[in-house]
Formats: structure tokens, sequence, C-alpha cells
């Protein structure tokens, strides 16, 4: 192969690697940037959310405003206790219960997808009543 040939396609090869490099870089960058700023956010609302839900506050004009406990769920087979969060969601014939802004965690299996949402429906009602604690 003639030098002159073999110079012209290392330099076109290596210009395409450099762009390859490049568009790389750029796109793991954003991933990156994105994925902390997620990060952050979630972090610093969790930080206020734990913050406000521990902690009275008397506003001036004599307002108190006291924190919102979240129902706990036991799980039918008593192994686990969760926070309730406000999420709820049946993933074929597993309960999944939002536990934090963005934590989500099985609860319990169910035998079909119906006693699955029938155990949603009985956590939902019991939000909504203010129950603070509830067994399935």
């Amino acid at each position: 192969m003639d030098e002159g040939i073999r110079d012209e396609l290392q330099g076109m090869i290596e210009d395409a690697l450099e762009d390859m490099v490049d568009e790389l870089r750029d796109e793991i960058s954003g991933c990156v940037e994105e994925a902390v700023n997620d990060s952050i956010s979630e972090i610093i609302t969790e930080a206020l959310e734990e913050f406000f839900s521990s902690h009275t506050i008397a506003l001036p004009d004599g307002a108190v405003i006291h924190p919102k406990e979240r129902l706990k769920v036991l799980s039918p087979d008593k192994r686990k206790l969760l926070p309730c969060y406000g999420g709820l969601k049946v993933d074929g014939k597993t309960l999944v219960i939002q536990t934090r802004i963005s934590s989500w965690q099985s609860l319990c299996w169910y035998d079909t997808q119906e006693e699955a949402i029938a155990a949603l429906l009985k956590i939902k009602d019991a939000m909504q009543s203010g129950e603070k604690y509830l067994e399935l």
C-alpha cells in the first residue's frame, strides 16, 4: 500500500475516533449532570420533608402547623412495616409501596392480581381516613 494512502487512512481513522470520543464524552457528561441534578433535588426535597414532618411550626398569627403522619403498613407475613409516602401500585401480583420520594419497595406478593388490587384499595382507604397504622 502506498505510504500516502496509508497516512491518509490513518488520519481519517484518528479523526473519526476523536469525533466518537468527543460525542461519548458529551453524552456521559450530560447523563452525569442530569443524575446529579436529580439527586440533589431529591435530597433537598427529602431533607425538607423530613424536617417539616418532625417539627411543629407556630405561625405569627397564632396558627400551628402540625406534621403530617404517614401511614405505616405491616405486610401480611409480618416481615415488613413500611411508611407509605403516598404512592401505591400493583406490578403483576406484587403490591409495591412508595416509601420516599424516589423509593419504591415491594410490600407483599399475592396469588392473584385481584388480591393485590384489593390490598392496594385497603391501604388507599386507610390513607384517606387518616389512619396511622394498617395491618394487611
